[in-house]
């Protein structure tokens, strides 16, 4: 895929109704960064870990965060590519951030179909594997960088959209 808006959000929960903290999206043409988008309200005096979204204001229902995404994702409407694509888009569709219909794809599964001698895919693992950093440190803009590294490494070639599911091989040699 030539042109695509990489995403992280962070959500503090697996649950929707836990909502969003922070968004970053990285809009990439032939693996190239052409523009940046960071999304999230600090909250003042917190001294906590900012992991995963704490320390943050939720911005799932913040008007002015939502209009600043949308237009973004206007502005390119190129597909949206996140690492476990499925888990980010059901929270951008639960907020009505994007529409059921926009194009969405997952890294993870990119990668498994360049990469199949790993154990796990998971970011921790593959940023670990690449020797992309020391670690993943589970903050939108971050986990995005970390992802535009694998990818410019990788490169995968197979990209399936969210949403479709994937030919069991096994099945289609099957008669009768």
């Amino acid at each position: 895929m030539d042109k695509m808006i990489l995403i992280d959000l962070e959500t503090q929960s697996f649950s929707v109704s836990s909502g969003i903290y922070e968004v970053a999206c990285m809009v990439i043409e032939n693996y190239q960064v052409v523009d940046e988008l960071y999304l999230g309200k600090k909250i003042e005096g917190y001294r906590g870990e900012t992991k995963y979204g704490f320390g943050f204001y939720n911005i799932c229902e913040d008007s002015e965060c939502v209009e600043i995404f949308k237009s973004f994702i206007n502005k390119y409407k190129y597909p949206l590519v996140a690492h476990n694509c499925p888990f980010d888009r059901k929270f951008l569709l639960y907020y009505q951030w994007i529409e059921e219909d926009y194009p969405a794809y997952c890294s993870m599964r990119a990668i498994k179909k360049a990469v199949t001698t790993l154990r796990s895919y998971s970011l921790h693992n593959l940023v670990n594997h690449y020797a992309i950093a020391d670690e993943v440190e589970h903050t939108a803009m971050s986990d995005t960088l970390q992802l535009y590294g694998l990818l410019s490494i990788i490169k995968p070639n197979t990209w399936v959209p969210v949403g479709s599911k994937p030919i069991n091989k096994r099945w289609t040699n099957r008669t009768g």
